[in-house]
């Protein structure tokens, strides 16, 4: 039985927070990759994910996850958090060696009002794809054990959508 979904952001004092609920994927990656830029192209503020209810994230999303870090986080000033507690570091993120890459909150910020529900955008084939694409080129700059794996991933999507 597969592990339903969600995605809710909050506002706080600092920014927002993107709660990722069940499992974050490629499906829901997306959707967070555009709010967070949106947020932090437009507005002061941080960003923080929390984990803390997260049970399973795949590379897309683990590579928006560096994606996001790479634009906003350290060096420089840091504007993108992880919230994960030390066994959801070493579940969700050892594995590929991002555990140590992060900047992480210590506790979970309040949120003001209500957790407002993000719904994952609807993407047409080739956007989710060039999505996919660079996602994955973020997991091959950082290396790890599995960088061969996302170099393939990279290699057949690249002739994939250039082949349309």
């Amino acid at each position: 039985m597969s592990t339903l979904s969600a995605l809710k952001v909050g506002r706080t004092r600092s920014g927002y927070r993107i709660r990722v609920e069940g499992r974050g994927t490629m499906r829901e990656s997306p959707t967070v990759h555009a709010f967070a830029c949106h947020v932090l192209t437009g507005e002061p503020g941080e960003v923080l994910i929390d984990l803390s209810a997260c049970d399973y994230l795949d590379s897309t999303f683990l590579g928006c996850l560096v994606d996001l870090h790479r634009r906003y986080g350290s060096p420089g000033p840091v504007r993108f958090l992880v919230l994960a507690t030390p066994e959801a570091r070493r579940r969700l993120l050892a594995p590929n060696c991002l555990d140590g890459l992060f900047d992480y909150a210590q506790d979970a910020p309040e949120v003001i009002g209500e957790d407002v529900a993000l719904s994952p955008v609807s993407l047409q084939r080739d956007e989710l794809g060039s999505h996919v694409l660079e996602c994955h080129r973020r997991l091959v700059e950082i290396g790890g054990p599995a960088q061969a794996a996302f170099q393939g991933v990279v290699d057949r999507l690249s002739q994939e959508l250039m082949s349309r």
